[in-house]
């Protein structure tokens, strides 16, 4: 009895399920004689898409702005050719906040499948089952439909346009700056700077792309973003303290190396370094030409004395050098002349070689420093500023140490076409030493430390006469 009981409800509802099947089968059938052609539910229904030829496209489908509906594939073809056809005269045009950049459609190869978009428009309300057909119809029997067609373009092509040529676009950010006027430091406020966001900007064209497009030039914004500067005002308000100074001197008589003093030292005068930066004398004084400011003065070529443009812009290098070195700042690349020179100890010097020798030093405190730098009255003197933070009872003092000498050896003589007749170029004998230079560190008046700043060699040259046996003047 159980068992009975069991499979009745069973039975009913198998016998329901397949009743229901039945019916939806029988509802279908019925559909196809009552719309035969071609088994195509759509086409036996009685509306205004099908008062045409089965050969055109539905009433009422545009692709963009071109209504194709009741053309032919052909004549759909044409039309939308023809709404392009200045498609190689238009152009994106990008806006930011700082300008504007624009990109000729015809360097980004910008095309359009139309064949595609065609036969998608002739299958609208063709393709599919019999209840997306009878959607897509209804559809149209309310509204037109507009179809988009497929854009494309060398996505390589406009992220290097991007990437290397949109600068009008963009702004970059500028640090704080300071000056100092009178005695007093001036601090200028920084800049927030713009950056394009290339991805986001290209995934920006690409949904213009695929709206409506009215076959004219597009313009749009840029995706940006808004940066800092790296260092602001209250970063320079921090300079406040003498870090470093070094004053040499220069024989006020001979004009065109005074010019070469006041010109290098004003080209490094001024200058900013930032934390982790690096300074680079040349870089910051050359070239050395007559449009640069320089004159003819004597320097040192192959352990001789000559006069060349520049000369003595090695003296605004070695005055820089030992105001670092009171300074203490990280020391990266310095160079002893051939020969001594006069205006510091020995060892204390730094010269300047266009392309093979340079002064460069890194600012490795955590806080901006300034170079003051000028000359004047038979002194170049420059000071670096920063902000202290080596102990108040803590002195440093250098030391210039000659470990050996060597001897000029006899006096040579030559002589020499290029010279005049008779005329004779003397240059003086200069002893040849090794030296180095050691810091010594003093906490409370006592000697703490030293350490070794470097080691210099320098050339002995015996005295030079070139006489002259060229034509008289």
């Amino acid at each position: 009895m159980n068992k009975k009981k069991i499979q009745k409800p069973k039975l009913r509802r198998y016998i329901l399920f397949v009743g229901i099947g039945m019916l939806f089968c029988t509802l279908l059938i019925t559909a196809e004689q009552f719309f035969p052609h071609r088994g195509k539910l759509t086409e036996g229904m009685p509306s205004m898409v099908n008062a045409q030829s089965e050969d055109t496209i539905y009433q009422g489908i545009f692709l963009d702005m071109v209504e194709v509906g009741g053309m032919t594939r052909q004549q759909a073809v044409s039309a939308y050719q023809n709404y392009i056809k200045n498609m190689d005269t238009l152009s994106i045009t990008l806006t930011s906040s700082e300008g504007e950049y624009e990109i000729p459609l015809s360097e980004l190869n910008v095309s359009v499948d139309i064949d595609e978009a065609v036969e998608e428009a002739f299958t609208y309300g063709r393709k599919g089952n019999i209840l997306s057909r009878y959607k897509e119809i209804r559809t149209l029997e309310k509204e037109n439909v507009t179809l988009i067609p497929k854009k494309k373009w060398d996505d390589q092509i406009l992220e290097d346009k991007l990437t290397n040529d949109a600068w009008a676009l963009m702004k970059q950010a500028k640090n704080a700056s300071v000056a100092r006027v009178n005695g007093e430091f001036i601090v200028y406020a920084g800049e927030d700077g713009v950056t394009l966001m290339t991805d986001r900007t290209i995934a920006s064209i690409r949904e213009v792309f695929k709206e409506v497009w009215k076959a004219e030039s597009i313009v749009l914004p840029a995706v940006t973003e808004v940066t800092h500067p790296q260092y602001t005002e209250e970063d320079f308000y921090g300079i406040n303290s003498l870090l470093g100074r070094c004053s040499t001197e220069y024989n006020s008589r001979v004009p065109e190396r005074i010019q070469n003093l006041v010109v290098g030292a004003g080209k490094i005068a001024d200058s900013v370094v930032l934390p982790g930066e690096q300074f680079s004398v040349y870089q910051t004084v050359a070239p050395f030409t007559e449009e640069n400011g320089y004159g003819n003065a004597g320097q040192y070529v192959n352990d001789e004395l000559v006069d060349g443009l520049g000369g003595g812009i090695c003296q605004v290098a070695t005055t820089l050098y030992d105001a670092v070195l009171e300074a203490e700042l990280q020391i990266d690349e310095r160079y002893p002349h051939s020969m001594t020179v006069s205006y510091v100890d020995k060892g204390m010097d730094a010269a300047i070689a266009e392309g093979y020798e340079d002064f460069c030093f890194t600012n490795n405190t955590d806080y901006p420093i300034y170079i003051d730098a000028y000359a004047g009255g038979g002194n170049l003197s420059v000071a670096i500023y920063g902000h202290e933070t080596r102990p108040s009872n803590r002195r440093i003092q250098f030391e210039s140490q000659v470990l050996e000498e060597y001897d000029p050896g006899e006096e040579q003589t030559t002589y020499d076409d290029t010279l005049p007749l008779g005329e004779e170029r003397i240059t003086d004998a200069h002893k040849g030493y090794y030296v180095e230079v050691w810091k010594h560190i003093y906490i409370d008046g006592e000697l703490t430390d030293s350490v070794k700043i470097n080691g210099s060699q320098y050339n002995a040259v015996p005295k030079k006469t070139r006489i002259g046996t060229g034509t008289e003047e």
